[in-house]
């Protein structure tokens, strides 16, 4: 996490509450990666068998292991995320807020007004989706705490195949995340502003149109209008374009790793690799970990995404008097 996202976390006092969630939510990914790792290899091996007889009893225990992991989730998701996503918009809003009341005029006119309403909304929005939102950064611990785990997993059950697999996959997660998308926080910095622009301008039209008129102005604030809301356009163009870059390099290096997995697993097959079911097995832990890489791949772009919005409101944070400490409050207004 960005320690300017942290600074809004400790700020609105939402800390302790999203580190608990994330605590709670973290084992998740792992522990549905074993359910189906061994749910498979088990079904496969009592096909081998033609053991029918035992079937059913690991159906239904395979089923209530789902049904308690889901259930498990879902509760925690229904009972302290919502609630913590909630309380971040609410909290957030009101605190900007006050903060631009708490503010000297000339301090709140160094701002247009257009600016002010896009972190009022879409910014403290962008904060959120931060932290939160699918696919960003609390997506992206969950899916770290997986591959960690998977990987540990992997390295037991064979330490060729995981050496295979990282082999594959570290060069062009590096490529992805770090290379490709490093530019990708500054078009979206780029946008936001022109957004910004482009909401005072349609505020000077609804408000001096007649003014505009008199003086033939339609073609000059038009034409400002128009500029603003291509270099959106544009910018939004260019991140989106550098994420599917990215996307692109992780999908092929899963389908790469996958192909490879196979061929070495086949040869092994007796020598390492006691049958086809525990091949089966070593390659779904192989694509939860792949899983996560592709999470952690997307969440980062997100993450980056969303981090102008963040700086935003947290650039209006550091302003209000709030965020000095209580202690030093106390000893100010003592003198």
């Amino acid at each position: 996490m960005d320690r300017r996202v942290s600074f809004i976390l400790k700020e609105l006092g939402l800390w302790k509450i999203f580190v608990l969630v994330m605590v709670l939510r973290s084992p998740f990914d792992f522990l549905n990666a074993c359910l189906g790792a061994n749910m498979l290899e088990r079904f496969l091996r009592i096909a081998e068998l033609k053991e029918k007889s035992d079937l059913l009893p690991a159906f239904l225990t395979f089923l209530l292991f789902t049904v308690l992991l889901f259930g498990y989730n879902a509760t925690i998701w229904s009972t302290i995320s919502i609630k913590a996503d909630m309380l971040l918009h609410e909290r957030l809003r009101n605190k900007l807020l006050k903060t631009m009341l708490e503010m000297e005029q000339q301090e709140v006119e160094q701002y247009s007004e257009g600016d002010w309403i896009t972190r009022i909304n879409a910014d403290v929005d962008r904060t959120a989706d931060y932290l939160t939102a699918p696919l960003n950064f609390m997506h992206a611990l969950i899916a770290s705490v997986n591959l960690l785990l998977s990987t540990a997993v992997l390295a037991f059950l064979n330490a060729a195949l995981l050496a295979a697999a990282l082999a594959v996959m570290l060069p062009f997660f590096f490529l992805s995340t770090v290379v490709i998308i490093r530019k990708v926080p500054q078009y979206k910095k780029n946008a936001q502003e022109a957004q910004a622009s482009y909401s005072d301008r349609l505020r000077a039209i609804t408000e001096a149109g007649s003014a505009i008129c008199v003086f033939d102005g339609e073609d000059i604030v038009m034409k400002k209008v128009e500029e603003a809301s291509l270099r959106i356009m544009n910018e939004n163009i260019r991140a989106h374009r550098l994420s599917a870059w990215s996307s692109l390099f992780i999908v092929f290096s899963g389908n790469l790793g996958y192909l490879l997995l196979l061929l070495m697993g086949n040869s092994m097959m007796g020598n390492g690799i006691r049958d086809f079911a525990e091949l089966t097995k070593i390659t779904q832990y192989r694509g939860r970990m792949m899983m996560s890489v592709m999470c952690v791949n997307d969440s980062v772009n997100r993450m980056k995404t969303n981090l102008p919005g963040a700086l935003r409101v947290e650039e209006i944070l550091r302003m209000s008097g709030k965020s000095v400490p209580a202690g030093e409050q106390q000893q100010n207004h003592a003198v």
